[in-house]
């Protein structure tokens, strides 16, 4: 399909794959977008930045550089640098436009019960409704549209929310008085809300055709912002008050549509920002007037929740009135009975491959240009349905295809990086990524044969033997269980899976294809630094006592790994890598393991990423495991200290190992390693039926099961 983008050479149209909807979405066939003249021609617009900011983001980049140096050598982050820096490299920057279309729902997730193939829908959101033939769209930014109403008229309106919303936030009621200062797109859309709505509504914009077009749709008065008497002409009409609210659509970086703003209101009224301006506010006229200064977010209440957004949870109407979806549905309503007019706003349209043409008319003419759109017309493409495969055999010869389904950035640094470095053995067939740009992205970079946003595509190649999954957390079990059915060995990033009931279906599935290799990207087993203690404790065949410390940093709740239904927290999608290292080195059963964890007080401390964990084994070896995010950034993230037979062993980060009453001193490596490569080297031996130091999966479920009683352990009295 196709898709506008913009990057280094400006707004181009692409082939990437068709998306496939996620359980919460709906696959629409997009017939109409628009393009808004002051949102998505801003990037084009070179902003100077303050000498503060320049300096913060250059302290950024060097922290980030000597994050490099420390885990990676001076060499790799050479490397790195040149490569982000590379011509090529930057060609392939490009990001999706576009946040308002309509069209038709052609499919749709298996969660997903308030929309029907076939119907007919605006959708909303950037990253989601963008200019393309196809987009998939979570079911809270989609509203259906009447049979009365044309795909042109109904693809504004996620801006026509936008405008919406600001009006909302003025808080004004019928009859009273509202200034709508900026006659753009949003602008000229606030008038004729604000009318219907039964408001005074006063136009005030720079350009004389807007103000005059403003009183056409519906404006009781038009003034130019630089008119001398401005002032006066407003408080007439207000009977000498002044407005009840200004709301401000305008786009400039001056402040002097805000100071405005400020002089126009009455006492105790409403400034309310919609629109990009400077906002140096003079506070006298703040202060004497008791003025309120608000800003407007986007569509409204919901706009960047992702329980609201991506996971369709709904306001209850009873306590938000006014979602961004509910305010979607307005403005359908009020375009679908006139009360909106939409024909005099539309300067131009154009079809998809046109793309550069139309933003270059947009900036060559921005004030002849109040919108345009993309007109897009249909072959509907299918994706391939998942074929039943035979178990492939353990013994592979030849190459061993590989396809990656998530490959994110962790995935593509390590496994890929590694599985990419030895072409005599691994051949990447195909990546499946969520996203279209993501994967046109990664298709180009690696010069893959199969690209798509469908991993069931990959379990049905018959050239596939390896799948490495390294998609979100909760992803990992289903994915897992299906790529074993499709007879495709499986390296999952962990966890292997979030709870007891997806690792008993795993180990169904393992069961019932005794064939097929599973493995947990559990990689510091793999480490030579790993595998020289090991061998020490192995020659004392003792108990062992180890101490590992995590100074794993903070990750704020709002990230996804943090979301206990997407990444299960840290303890679930981190604490298993060291859980499985300690075991590894006892070489022992567990017989008893405990947990405690520092409570957490809202503030401070905002989830459970403060645990010590202490397992007894059957040898006679314990282990303790302290995993902290409220440590110094400065200090070294891992710590293992391995006691055993008078001997002391001590790894720092996987660079050092400094050896006590031992037959060594110190190994020290120019790079860190943390066994990524060796993982893939043995994986592929495993897979070719050498001898191979890959541990059985067996080990990889006990791992996790001791994860998940662990987290168990500070949930519940026992």
């Amino acid at each position: 399909m196709k898709q506008i983008f913009y990057g280094t050479g400006g707004y181009v149209c692409q082939d990437v794959p068709m998306p496939t909807p996620g359980n919460n979405e709906i696959l629409v066939a997009v017939h109409t977008s628009v393009i808004s003249t002051g949102t998505e021609t801003m990037v084009l617009q070179k902003n100077e930045k303050t000498i503060v900011e320049i300096l913060e983001e250059k302290k950024a980049l060097l922290d980030k550089v000597r994050k490099l140096i420390r885990e990676n050598g001076i060499s790799f982050t050479v490397e790195a640098i040149k490569n982000k820096l590379s011509p090529k490299e930057r060609s392939m920057l490009f990001s999706p436009v576009g946040y308002s279309n309509a069209g038709v729902v052609i499919a749709k997730g298996h969660l997903v019960r308030n929309f029907n193939i076939g119907d007919r829908v605006a959708c909303a959101g950037a990253g989601f409704a963008s200019h393309s033939e196809y987009v998939t769209i979570p079911i809270n930014l989609a509203v259906k549209i009447p049979d009365n109403l044309n795909f042109e008229a109904a693809g504004f309106t996620t801006i026509g929310a936008i405008a919406m919303q600001g009006i909302r936030r003025a808080n004004v009621t019928f009859g009273e008085t509202v200034v709508i200062t900026g006659l753009g797109l949003l602008g000229l859309l606030a008038v004729q809300i604000a009318k219907a709505w039964g408001l005074v509504v006063i136009g005030i914009d720079i350009n004389p055709n807007r103000v005059l077009l403003s009183k056409e749709l519906g404006a009781d008065y038009g003034f130019l912002a630089n008119e001398p008497d401005l002032y006066n002409s407003v408080r007439d009409i207000t009977q000498g008050n002044g407005a009840d609210a200004v709301i401000i659509y305008a786009a400039t970086k001056h402040s002097g549509p805000a100071n405005q703003a400020l002089s126009l209101c009455r006492k105790r009224g409403r400034v309310v920002v919609v629109g990009s301006i400077g906002m140096d506010l003079q506070r006298d006229e703040m202060y004497t007037k008791e003025l309120d200064f608000v800003m407007s977010t986007s569509y409204g209440p919901g706009r960047y929740d992702k329980e609201y957004e991506l996971k369709g949870v709904d306001y209850p109407i009873g306590y938000v009135r006014w979602t961004e979806n509910r305010n979607m549905m307005e403005f359908i309503r009020l375009i679908s009975t006139n009360q909106v007019k939409l024909d005099s706003l539309i300067s131009e349209t154009y079809n998809i491959e046109q793309a550069s043409e139309a933003y270059e008319r947009l900036i060559q003419s921005k004030e002849d240009n109040i919108s345009n759109i993309f007109r897009y017309s249909h072959e509907i493409e299918t994706t391939s349905e998942t074929r039943k495969t035979s178990i492939s055999p353990k013994i592979i010869s030849g190459k061993i295809g590989v396809g990656i389904i998530g490959a994110g950035s962790f995935v593509q640094a390590n496994h890929l990086a590694n599985i990419l470095s030895m072409p005599e053995i691994f051949d990447v067939i195909g990546i499946a990524q969520k996203s279209p740009v993501s994967a046109k992205l990664a298709g180009e970079k690696y010069k893959v044969k199969s690209v798509t946003t469908n991993y069931k595509e990959l379990l049905s190649d018959q050239n596939i033997h390896l799948v490495v999954i390294g998609t979100r957390h909760n992803l990992h079990a289903i994915q897992v269980i299906e790529a074993i059915k499709a007879g495709k060995h499986v390296l999952v990033e962990k966890p292997l899976a979030m709870n007891l009931s997806e690792l008993s279906l795993i180990e169904k599935a393992i069961q019932d294809n005794p064939n097929v290799v599973v493995t947990t990207g559990f990689n510091r087993r793999y480490s030579p630094l790993t595998q020289k203690v090991r061998d020490v404790i192995l020659k004392a065949k003792m108990p062992v006592v180890i101490n590992y410390r995590i100074n794993a940093g903070y990750i704020p709740p709002e990230s996804w790994i943090q979301d206990l239904e997407e990444g299960g927290g840290r303890i679930v999608g981190e604490v298993c890598h060291f859980i499985d290292l300690i075991m590894y080195l006892a070489s022992g059963e567990v017989t008893d393991l405990n947990a405690v964890h520092v409570p957490q007080d809202g503030r401070k401390i905002q989830s459970e990423d403060n645990i010590i964990i202490s397992l007894a084994f059957d040898n006679g070896s314990i282990g303790v495991l302290t995993y902290t995010s409220i440590g110094g950034k400065a200090m070294e993230k891992e710590r293992l200290e391995v006691f055993v037979n008078g001997s002391s062993l001590v790894i720092n980060d996987f660079k050092e190992l400094a050896g006590f009453e031992c037959d060594f001193k110190k190994v020290s490596l120019k790079v860190q390693d943390k066994g990524h490569k060796v993982l893939i080297s043995e994986l592929s031996k495993s897979l070719r039926n050498e001898t191979s130091q890959i541990l059985p999966v067996a080990s990889d479920i006990e791992a996790t099961k001791l994860t998940l009683l662990a987290l168990d352990k500070i949930h519940s009295v026992h």
